[in-house]
């Protein structure tokens, strides 16, 4: 079954900001685009099968990204959609929810 997948203003922030902060610190450009590909990437595939990923936290799933970082949704059934909620770096705390 496909679903859509919903990404809010919040999480392309969340995004763009992790991606702002590697770049800012590592001085590779290259870096940060891989970052942000990989987050796309794994994102984008929730649009089949979003229940591959562990259940954690009330009716959120997780995704752990490169070890580093934490993609946070929720799978809307009746709608076949899937909304992602934060995504934020492993250190940060999960009830920023």
């Amino acid at each position: 079954m496909i679903y859509s997948v919903e990404i809010p203003p919040i999480v392309m922030a969340d995004i763009d900001e992790l991606t702002d902060y590697i770049y800012r610190f590592s001085f590779d450009k290259n870096i940060s685009q891989k970052i942000y590909d990989d987050l796309y990437k794994k994102i984008l595939s929730l649009n089949f099968l979003p229940n591959r990923y562990e259940k954690y936290l009330w009716d959120y799933r997780r995704i752990i990204v490169n070890g580093n970082y934490k993609i946070f949704y929720k799978i809307d059934e009746e709608n076949k959609k899937v909304i992602i909620v934060r995504v934020i770096r492993t250190e940060q705390n999960d009830f920023d929810l």
